[in-house]
């Protein structure tokens, strides 16, 4: 048994580092829809801070966020799963259970710190801290994609790059400018990375 599960973990390994199979799904596509839907986060968080009073905006702009997470998700799970039938790949592979693994750990700690910020401002404890949301969001987030990088083309490491700098400069200089910080990143970042791997990569 031990012999079979370290032939199976050398198969998992191999997968994982041919390049044939790293960049064989990878959909452009994608990542345009998250970046135009990570746009109109952006303009609806605008729209909805400046019209409600601050605790109903907060209830209304977490919707808008998960909805525009829910679209980049459904979009990257679709796309990929189209490209990965017309390669006769399997739905579901010990490779995608170990990215999974990986990038797992970075956005539960990016949703959980968000979560204690916005907690610590609804009960009145703490400084306002939401300037500092969209860094935590990059940080995280490009902490996911360096991960991914590692059994990915190079464009997702550079993605992962992009989106550290990023939060750390936020954090830094551009936490009063959150909308624009959202917009750049989340919005600019995935377009340019999406647009990239179609001429790359295709589809």
């Amino acid at each position: 048994m031990d012999t079979e599960k370290a032939a199976e973990e050398l198969r998992v390994i191999r997968q994982l580092m041919e390049r044939p199979v790293r960049c064989s799904t990878m959909s452009g596509l994608s990542g345009i829809l998250a970046g135009c839907a990570a746009l109109a986060g952006v303009l609806a968080d605008w729209h909805v801070s400046r019209t409600y009073s601050p605790y109903r905006a907060v209830k209304i702009n977490m919707a808008v966020w998960a909805g525009v997470f829910a679209v980049a998700f459904v979009a990257a799970i679709v796309l990929t799963r189209l490209r990965e039938v017309k390669r006769g790949m399997p739905s579901w592979s010990r490779v995608k259970r170990r990215i999974l693994v990986t990038i797992l750990p970075p956005f539960v700690a990016g949703v959980g710190l968000t979560a204690a910020i916005a907690y610590r401002w609804w009960i009145g404890q703490g400084p306002n801290m939401w300037g500092l949301i969209p860094a935590v969001w990059m940080l995280f987030y490009g902490l996911a994609l360096w991960q991914v990088g590692l059994f990915s083309p190079v464009e997702v490491r550079l993605l992962g790059v992009l989106f550290l700098l990023a939060g750390l400069a936020t954090a830094a200089l551009f936490h009063s400018h959150p909308y624009w910080s959202l917009g750049v990143t989340f919005g600019g970042f995935h377009i340019v990375y999406g647009v990239v791997v179609w001429i790359r990569h295709g589809g």
